[in-house]
């Protein structure tokens, strides 16, 4: 489920990103953070971060220049 990061998996904290979670009878969520990662997997998780980084960077750019403009 894509949620919020606290740093779980080396995914940067505050990054929206897809985690295994485990939802309770009140629908709060826990991301499942002890499952083991292969390095396959870590390569994976990397490449993936560095791009919602990317894309997160790229958006608040423009976000920023067209606040500049108006």
């Amino acid at each position: 489920m894509g949620v919020q990061s606290d740093g779980s998996y080396g995914v940067e904290e505050g990054l929206v990103f897809g985690f295994p979670v485990r939802i309770d009878a009140s629908r709060d969520y826990t991301i499942v953070s002890d499952l083991p990662i292969t390095d396959f997997v870590r390569h994976r998780i990397d490449i993936t971060m560095k791009e919602c980084i990317r894309e997160r960077d790229q958006a608040l750019k423009i976000c920023l220049e067209l606040d500049a403009v108006h």
